[in-house]
């Protein structure tokens, strides 16, 4: 460089080695890391029904059109100004490369940014000032080349690009009996029962309804800890192994391509993709849906794995499934509402026909009231990226009762759906089967939903209900059944040979004796539990959560939790009130539904209560000084809250 030329006035380089060079290191700041993390994770493209070429044009996109777009403004900057654009350029992509590796430090969010972009200033001014620094990026060039090879040929999602096919082939067997299959998400079995051990026939009108007319079996369990395995094992018989994706290229035996040569085949399923495009046309969606639903998640993927934590609190969560984060925060998106062809095929025809739903609920987020309506609340803490709790019960706590609110409208879809195969003309003739994937659990501390010695008993049991074709009675059955043993049921039930080896058995006329629970992790490991021993936990489990929330009373109880639930609706004038504490409210919320009332209390209050008008609206228990409620909207617009301290079931303390 001559002396009289500072860095900021050096020439660009010509735009073919200033496009190599920013291709380099966008290969590096952002393509990179993005094929790593989801060629690890292959679910991210299984689940959306991402197809060889889906994946095949994600890699180009992103491999390629950052640095187009860098280098097309650099191609329209005025040739004077081109050596300062490529310069912040440099500078950029190194600082996202810098923060990318930095951000995980614990430190201050702004500060790690400060301090990538500090490196990124002193790399563009090395790249500037050294030819040996812009050699080494020319040396690099076949480095983006080798990326996206590892990612479409040795990574996970290669079995995708390499190992995907059209060809599927149905077995072909026919029955005259009308199927349908409905697999709910997350709901473990404990949260539909009450105090009886019944499926609560108040809060959750139509499963008990399902159930005086069908065979229950009360002691089912999942195989899986998550839908990418728990989904197909319902849908093949099989128990899951290690790497499977939830595709038919992994699972070309399954109940569609069994039935699907000779029954007509209505299908809704967002999360799994085991029937093959010749049996299920559309299925997948277009192409252009596929994609724009790749771009906005690789998006939100992206920014989690750049921004530190303290930075990324606002950006949509992705730890409650594979797609669809930004639909999390869009009013848009309403897993309760099926599609109206799927609603309007629910009638009789002249060929067999299989009904297959995979409802999202009540999946979290949880934000849905039993009604149906959207809310939003500011979020108590919750779980990070390794899926455990807050160690703040009250929290957790807070989580639970909003899933059970959920719960409430996966009641109401239930309902919605048995009455429209009743006016239809369907339900007595029809085999209808009711299960769920997988259970969740809310214990402080431990794991949310991946398998852990701590939550077997809350992940494992799953609500199965069995109406045969004709039947009105009820029938309870107390012996372990699997959701391996739905097809294997369903098979029975249609007279249908199954031609592939089977790990369940059909649950009709009697489920054969299984003495153990068998749990699968996602990465193979298994829990083998005595059926007996897993059981007596689940019990336990029950008595817990009957604790907090009761049973046999109308959902708007669930506004009141802890020991001090039947407070709820009580006038003040039949307490003795005294001056009890302070309180430090959090800012107030703007939720759209239930209102969140929370803040600090002293670490003696154990139980708070939520008075509007002279009457308590809610209640709710209180951990390490912490409190969140949740507040009916409509107590909360006719008067200001106030808040107490209960010392019993007569004695509150007003907190001021």
């Amino acid at each position: 460089m001559d002396r009289g030329e500072g860095l900021t006035t050096r020439p660009a380089p010509p735009l073919r080695i200033a496009g190599l060079h920013l291709l380099v290191l966008s290969s590096f700041a952002i393509a990179q890391p993005l094929f790593d993390l989801l060629g690890r994770n292959a679910e991210f493209f299984a689940a959306r029904g991402s197809t060889r070429w889906d994946v095949v044009i994600f890699g180009l996109t992103v491999l390629l059109v950052p640095p187009a777009l860098l280098l097309g403004l650099e191609a329209v900057t005025p040739r004077r100004a081109r050596g300062v654009v490529h310069a912040c350029f440099i500078a950029g992509l190194v600082g996202l490369f810098v923060l990318q590796a930095i951000h995980g430090r614990g430190a201050s969010g702004w500060l790690l940014v400060l301090l990538a972009g500090a490196a990124g200033a002193g790399a563009a001014a090395l790249y500037l000032s050294a030819s040996a620094a812009r050699f080494t990026l020319t040396v690099l060039a076949p480095a983006p080349l080798l990326f996206l090879a590892v990612f479409l040929f040795h990574s996970d999602a290669s079995r995708l690009t390499l190992g995907a096919t059209d060809a599927a082939y149905a077995a072909g067997e026919r029955s005259s009996t009308p199927a349908v299959l409905v697999v709910f998400d997350e709901l473990p079995l404990n949260s539909l029962l009450d105090a009886h051990g019944r499926i609560d026939p108040v809060r959750f009108p139509s499963f008990a309804r399902l159930a005086r007319g069908s065979t229950w079996f009360a002691n089912a369990s999942t195989v899986a800890e998550g839908t990418t395995h728990a989904v197909p094992a319902i849908l093949t018989g099989r128990f899951p192994h290690a790497g499977e994706l939830p595709i038919y290229a992994d699972h070309a035996q399954n109940l569609f391509t069994l039935l699907g040569g000779a029954t007509r085949l209505h299908v809704v399923d967002d999360e799994t993709h085991l029937c093959p495009p010749r049996l299920c046309p559309g299925l997948e969606g277009s192409f252009g849906s596929r994609m724009e639903s790749l771009a906005e998640d690789t998006g939100v993927v992206y920014l989690h794995e750049l921004l530190p934590a303290s930075l990324a609190s606002g950006i949509p969560s992705i730890a409650n499934g594979w797609s669809n984060f930004l639909s999390d925060q869009s009013a848009r998106h309403d897993p309760g509402r099926l599609p109206a062809q799927f609603v309007s095929s629910l009638r009789p025809g002249p060929s067999p026909e299989l009904w297959y739903v995979h409802v999202m609920l009540p999946h979290s987020p949880w934000q849905y009231l039993p009604s149906g309506r959207r809310y939003a609340v500011r979020a108590a803490p919750g779980w990070g990226s390794d899926e455990v709790w807050t160690d703040n019960q009250a929290a957790v706590d807070q989580y639970w009762q909003r899933h059970l609110l959920q719960l409430g409208y996966a009641d109401r879809v239930l309902g919605g759906l048995v009455s429209q195969l009743r006016a239809a003309g369907l339900y007595d003739r029809a085999l209808l089967v009711v299960t769920a994937d997988h259970g969740v659990s809310f214990r402080a501390g431990q794991k949310r939903r991946p398998l852990s010695d701590a939550n077997l008993q809350d992940i494992a049991y799953v609500p199965l209900l069995v109406k045969l074709p004709g039947q009105r009675r009820g029938r309870v059955v107390r012996a372990p059944a699997r959701t391996v043993d739905i097809l294997p049921t369903i098979a029975r039930v249609l007279r249908v040979r199954v031609p592939w080896s089977l790990d369940g058995r059909p649950l009709v006329p009697s489920p054969s004796r299984e003495r153990d629970v068998v749990l699968i992790k996602d990465r193979g490991r298994r829990f083998v539990i005595p059926a007996a021993e897993l059981e007596a936990e689940r019990r336990q489990a029950l008595r817990r959560q009957l604790a907090l929330f009761g049973s046999d009373e109308p959902v708007a109880t669930l506004f009141a939790v802890g020991p001090y639930r039947s407070l709820l609706g009580r006038r003040l004038t039949s307490f003795r009130v005294h001056t009890g504490g302070s309180v430090e409210l959090d800012p107030r919320d703007r939720s759209t539904g239930p209102v969140q009332v929370s803040g600090h209390v002293a670490g003696s209050v154990h139980d708070v209560a939520i008075a509007v008008g002279g009457k308590i609206v809610a209640v709710t228990p209180a951990s390490t000084g912490r409190f969140w409620a949740l507040v009916p909207r409509a107590a909360l617009e006719r008067a200001t809250p106030q808040l107490y301290s209960i010392e019993g079931p007569r004695a509150l303390g007003r907190l001021s």
